[in-house]
């Protein structure tokens, strides 16, 4: 029976003005990391082609976050045998040290023995663990899925990028300007996926009470457009954006491509 074809998660590489690669994935959870490698594929997509060290590095994290994950998902596997290995050896090493060793402090030097016994095993069969084959084949299927993720030029990314890099060279009150400020066209269907889900990197970026609280200040503002609250509203937002260490020019983007998204 032919395999069913995985369906293909976007990866966006975008240049910050100053130079600096930013990455927006679906890996922040690594709870669901190797959940995510094993049930899609991955598609890279950049607006100005990213420097061969910058994919380097970036895959360099993929890799070493498959290894946490893949020491994690096998001691969760592995502990009820390691644990129940564990005890029967501290059992029997009790037992044993009891019934047959005599000591003039019963019971003490019996359970500090057994209970060495017990974690040295633990630690011993948690090492095998790492070794073993089911977790080499874990590992390497992993790294493969990183392996095959290619990254392509994106008409949607370099608009993107421009935004993001005529942001950073704004002023505070410009970029507050942009953020309310119309939409001038719909996304595209093909270019409607994307964006659904640079939203969704960029929301988990900004997902906090705070942040929230000022977008819905946005939104609101800009179906509402009355000169004395404008005036009042925007003074907030400047004091707002220039009291934290905020990455404006960011947020900026992501209440566009959101606005642009629901028209």
């Amino acid at each position: 029976m032919e395999e069913k074809e995985k369906r293909q998660i976007p990866i966006f590489h975008l240049y910050r003005k100053e130079g600096t690669s930013l990455f927006l994935h679906p890996f922040d959870n690594e709870e669901k990391f190797i959940e995510l490698l094993e049930k899609y594929e991955f598609e890279g997509k950049y607006g100005e082609e990213p420097r061969v060290e910058s994919l380097t590095l970036f895959r360099n994290q993929l890799y070493r976050l498959i290894e946490d994950r893949v020491k994690s998902w096998v001691s969760e596997i592995r502990f009820i045998p390691k644990f129940l290995i564990s005890s029967g050896l501290f059992l029997v090493s009790y037992l044993f040290f009891s019934l047959v060793v005599r000591d003039p402090l019963p019971m003490i030097d019996e359970l500090l023995v057994s209970f060495g016994v017990a974690i040295v095993t633990y630690i011993i069969l948690g090492r095998r663990d790492q070794r073993s084959d089911v977790t080499l084949k874990k590992r390497l299927d992993l790294r493969s899925v990183v392996d095959r993720i290619v990254f392509n030029e994106s008409k949607f990314v370099k608009h993107v990028e421009e935004a993001l890099h005529k942001t950073e060279s704004e002023s505070t009150e410009k970029i507050i300007e942009y953020m309310m400020s119309p939409p001038d066209t719909r996304f595209s269907p093909e270019d409607e996926k994307d964006a659904a889900q640079l939203i969704g990197y960029l929301k988990k970026r900004f997902d906090s009470r705070d942040f929230k609280k000022q977008e819905k200040i946005v939104a609101k503002l800009a179906r509402e457009r009355e000169p004395e609250r404008d005036t009042r509203v925007r003074k907030s937002l400047s004091v707002w954006a220039e009291s934290k260490k905020i990455d404006l020019s960011l947020f900026a983007v992501y209440t566009r491509i959101k606005k642009t998204s629901k028209k």
